[in-house]
C-alpha cells in the first residue's frame, strides 16, 4: 500500500519535470520555498511561516541585494562593463557579489575582518574575488567602521571602481520592495518579521506592505549588542545581522515593534529546530525565530511571516561547533528554558 507521504512526494517529483532553465545562475535568484514551521514551540491555533533565503545561489537574501545593487549600478553607469566592485561585508554579501562577479565579469574586492569564516574566504577566492583583511577594530570594538574606511582607501587607488555600500544606498531597499516583497503578497498574514541589519531587505519588504498591506505589521529584529536600535555597542557572536551603528537604509518609520535577541538563545534555538525539524538556520534565523514566537505568544495575532536570511551551513565551523562553542562559553538553552524566554521577554 502506497503511503500518502509517497504519493505527495512522487506528485513533487512530476512537479519538478517541468523545472525552467535558465540561461546563466543569477536568473535563479529569488522564488525562495515557505515553509510552514510545525513543532511544539508554537502556540496551538497559530502559524509561523518561514521564508527560506538560504535556496538562493550562495545560500542566503544577500544574493538578492547584490543582484539589485548591480544591476542599478550597470543602469545608470556607475559600474563599467569588466570594471571593478569594492564593498564591505561581514559574509553573505562578499560571496553573493563574488558569484555576479565571475557570473557578470567584473572584477570584485572584498573587505572583511576576522570574524569571516575560512569557508567563507575559500568561497570568495573560488569566484575569483580579491579579499582584503582589517585586523583592528573601530573605536566600538567592532569592525565594520574599520572595513568601510579601508573600502574608501581602495576605491582612491581605483577612481573608477564602485562601491555598492549596501548600508546607505537606496537601490537596497527599493530592490526588496520591488521584488523581494512580491513573493510573499498573497499570503494572509498579520506580522512581518525580519532582521534590520543593513536595513535594506526589511525596511523595502515593509515599505511595500505599508502601503499595499497596511494591516500586516512589522517586528524589526536584532541581536543584543548591535546598536542599531540606539543601545550601546558590544561585540556579539552571531554573525550576519547587527551594526555598530544605524545604517541610512534603516526605515524606522515602517516598523511597529522591535526585539532584541541573546547569542545564547538564538544558537540554542538553531541546534533545537535543527534536531528536531531538519531545519538548519545561521545564527539570524535563530534570533527571527525567537522574536516571531515571542510575539506570537503576547500579541492577539494568527499568523507571522519571518524572512529567513540564511543557512547554518554557513556557520558549521562555529555555531554549530562544540569546540567553538565551548570557547565562547555558550551553554545550550533546554526546550523549556528557551519557552521562558519567549514568554517573559517585555515587548517593545
Amino acid at each position: 500500500m502506497v503511503s500518502k507521504l509517497t504519493q505527495n512526494h512522487e506528485v513533487q517529483q512530476m512537479d519538478k519535470m517541468h523545472t525552467q532553465v535558465f540561461n546563466n545562475i543569477f536568473e535563479t535568484i529569488g522564488h525562495t520555498p515557505i515553509v510552514s514551521l510545525q513543532h511544539r514551540l508554537l502556540p496551538e491555533g497559530k502559524t509561523l511561516y518561514l521564508k527560506l533565503e538560504q535556496f538562493n545561489p550562495t545560500l542566503s537574501i544577500k544574493d538578492r541585494t547584490a543582484l539589485g545593487l548591480i544591476q542599478a549600478a550597470l543602469e545608470t553607469g556607475k559600474l563599467k562593463p569588466k570594471g571593478t566592485v569594492v564593498e564591505s561585508t561581514s559574509g553573505n554579501l562578499g560571496k553573493a557579489l563574488a558569484m555576479l562577479g565571475a557570473a557578470m565579469d567584473f572584477k570584485v574586492i572584498i573587505v572583511v575582518d576576522p570574524k569571516v569564516s575560512t569557508k567563507n574566504l575559500n568561497l570568495y577566492r573560488a569566484y575569483g574575488a580579491q579579499v582584503e583583511m582589517v585586523t583592528t577594530p573601530d573605536e566600538h570594538g567592532g569592525y565594520q567602521q574599520a572595513r568601510i574606511a579601508r573600502v574608501k582607501e581602495i576605491i582612491k587607488h581605483h577612481p573608477n571602481a564602485y562601491w555598492p555600500n549596501q548600508y546607505d544606498n537606496p537601490d537596497n531597499p527599493a530592490f526588496h520592495c520591488n521584488h523581494t516583497a512580491l513573493e510573499i503578497s498573497h499570503l494572509d498574514f498579520d506580522l512581518l518579521v525580519g532582521a534590520v541589519s543593513t536595513g535594506g531587505h526589511l525596511s523595502g519588504i515593509a515599505r511595500w506592505f505599508k502601503n499595499n498591506h497596511p494591516s500586516v505589521q512589522v517586528l524589526a529584529c536584532d541581536v543584543e549588542g548591535s546598536a542599531i536600535f540606539g543601545t550601546p555597542f558590544k561585540p556579539y557572536l552571531v554573525n550576519g545581522i547587527g551594526l555598530g551603528w544605524c545604517a541610512q537604509n534603516t526605515d524606522f518609520s515602517v516598523f511597529d515593534y522591535r526585539c532584541q535577541i541573546s547569542d545564547q538563545e538564538a544558537i540554542s534555538m538553531c541546534h533545537l529546530l535543527a534536531q528536531e525539524t531538519g531545519i538548519l538556520l545561521g545564527g539570524s534565523g535563530g534570533v527571527l525565530v525567537s522574536a516571531a514566537l515571542t510575539y506570537l505568544y503576547r500579541l492577539h495575532i494568527r499568523s507571522a511571516l519571518a524572512v529567513i536570511p540564511d543557512t547554518g551551513v554557513n556557520y558549521l565551523d562555529q555555531i554549530y561547533d562544540k569546540d567553538w562553542l565551548s570557547d565562547k562559553n555558550v551553554k545550550l538553552l533546554t526546550f523549556p528554558e528557551i519557552m521562558d524566554k519567549i514568554r517573559e521577554r517585555d515587548l517593545a
